[in-house]
């Protein structure tokens, strides 16, 4: 299987997602979506209003973050519209994709 990665400029709420890691600034959001579907799409900025409208039409999904300022409010919006919130330190982001998106080698 091949993993396509696209670049787009908001959350398609149409698309089914498996998690949704999320880099929180202070005026904008970065994100990764990885679809059901194999396919990583990436946003290199998106609003914090941008970010609730999508999110709230989204089925429920799994958001990885790091822990800083905003992280608190955001988890109680995002756990308010159910979906799922990991907070994860950054030094452990590394092992994190490691041991949950590791693609298996065919020998």
């Amino acid at each position: 299987m091949s993993v396509s990665r696209i670049l787009a400029k908001t959350i398609d709420p149409d698309l089914e997602y498996e998690v949704i890691g999320i880099d929180l600034a202070k005026n904008c959001v970065s994100a990764v979506l990885l679809t059901t579907d194999g396919e990583v799409i990436g946003i290199d900025r998106l609003d914090y209003p941008e970010l609730e409208k999508s999110v709230q039409e989204l089925s429920p999904t799994i958001f990885a973050m790091e822990p800083c300022t905003e992280m608190n409010y955001l988890v109680q919006k995002l756990e308010g519209w159910g979906h799922r919130c990991l907070v994860i330190s950054g030094k452990n982001v590394r092992d994190y994709i490691e041991s949950h998106f590791q693609v298996k080698k065919l020998i």
